[in-house]
């Protein structure tokens, strides 16, 4: 019989990790225009519901995929919303897939906001200190016991980069709002409280985006750590509080450590990507958050020599392997267009200079979505963004040209009453 499918939500970076196996990947996505679809590596679509929009339709969808194979599929998941998809519709598909997640209540502490609040204390994890929105009683009265600067994380990242929250930043897609001054506090309170009564205010640790760490690391069903690698970021969009542009692999004992030990405290199952904050005052490691789930860094990792992706599929189909020893440091992984966005809008004007700029792109790399292995999702992608970006200008040119291009009709003396 043929190997199981791999069925993948997630995107390029994640079916990729497929790429150099004789395994189905099959991709399920809600987005019909996701350049996904379009790779050489995508053996079959699926297009279901949204699952943020609608779980419940989006789990039956899944259920009618899995009907169609002669083996039992093993699921991968590669966001917030199709992480709580998979894990509160997990008697629904087990039946059907082969997946490994710790148990619903722990994927709940994890990836809502003010439970990890919770479950930090618990445990004592070393988190940045924090409060909880409803601590206080307004905006006034949390200036009165916290210390500027601070960042406000929204309950859950479910939607929130679509929120109007964001679209009042000016549309850049920002994790955390953060505040400096009184004025912006009370402003980012007002902002996010629209999204959210419940929200985490926590102290900001100073620091570039080249102070975040991530351990990566996947734990069979027993909690053993079967493969890891640390990352490190270079730059985000928009600078400090924003999602990857410019990311690396390195060596750092430290991080290795501290994410075991705060696995080995969860009995943690799964893959797992844990982010720490350097603070170069102290020395110290700051726990900022856990996802469990797959992400960007798996595609980097999987051609350093650490592909979790294949590591998962061969543990729950119980397929022989032999685990990684190591992997290879000092690969980066590239979002062009959004790295260079954010160059000349937030770190050039910061300090960066062009020539450094230009020297950091040396060395080995891998990208987002360009592949001379795989062009295709490069250029459709390219293409939708370009007729929109058309639309747009077409749009805004025919507004200007109605508005001054003709004279406009004089209105009669009854409509504009004469002023006293």
């Amino acid at each position: 019989m043929p190997p199981a499918p791999a069925v993948i939500l997630g995107d390029l970076n994640l079916l990729r990790c497929f790429a150099d196996t004789d395994l189905r990947a099959v991709v399920a996505t809600s987005d019909p225009d996701n350049p996904t679809l379009h790779s050489r590596y995508c053996a079959q679509t699926k297009i279901i519901a949204s699952p943020q929009k609608n779980p419940a339709r989006a789990a039956e969808d899944l259920i009618d995929l899995a009907k169609t194979f002669t083996a039992k599929p093993a699921l991968f998941y590669g966001n917030d919303a199709n992480l709580l998809l998979v894990s509160r519709h997990r008697d629904e598909l087990l039946p059907h897939y082969h997946f490994r997640l710790p148990p619903a209540d722990l994927i709940e502490d994890l990836v809502i906001k003010t439970r990890f609040a919770a479950l930090a204390t618990k445990h004592d994890l070393p988190v940045p200190k924090s409060y909880l929105s409803t601590d206080f009683a307004s905006s006034h009265a949390a200036l009165q016991q916290l210390t500027l600067p601070v960042i406000l994380k929204p309950n859950s990242r479910v939607g929130w980069l679509e929120s109007d929250v964001i679209k009042s930043e000016g549309g850049k897609p920002q994790k955390v709002l953060r505040a400096d001054s009184p004025d912006q506090f009370h402003q980012a309170w007002s902002a996010i409280s629209r999204f959210s009564p419940d929200f985490i205010l926590q102290q900001y640790i100073p620091g570039g985006d080249d102070c975040i760490y991530s351990f990566h690391a996947y734990y069979d069903a027993n909690s053993n750590c079967l493969a890891h690698y640390v990352g490190r970021k270079i730059r985000t969009y928009p600078k400090d509080s924003g999602v990857s542009t410019y990311v690396e692999l390195v060596k750092e004992p430290r991080v290795v450590a501290l994410g075991k030990e705060i696995l080995a405290k969860l009995n943690f199952t799964g893959v797992a990507k844990i982010d720490f904050k350097l603070d170069g005052r102290t020395n110290r490691f700051y726990l900022l958050e856990i996802n469990p789930r797959f992400n960007l860094w798996n595609r980097l990792a999987a051609a350093c020599g650490i592909n979790l992706a294949t590591i998962c599929y061969n543990d729950l189909l119980e397929v022989p392997q032999q685990l990684p020893r190591d992997y290879r440091a000092g690969v980066r992984w590239l979002s062009l267009i959004d790295d260079a966005r954010s160059f000349i809008r937030d770190y050039h004007p910061d300090g960066l200079s062009w020539t450094k700029y230009l020297a950091s792109f040396r060395g080995p790399k891998v990208y987002d979505v360009f592949s001379w292995r795989d062009p295709v999702p490069f250029i459709v992608d390219n293409s939708r963004y370009l007729r929109s970006f058309v639309r747009n200008r077409v749009s805004k040119f025919a507004s200007l040209r109605r508005h001054f291009g003709h004279p406009r009709e004089p209105r009669s003396p009854e409509c504009c009453p004469l002023e006293d």
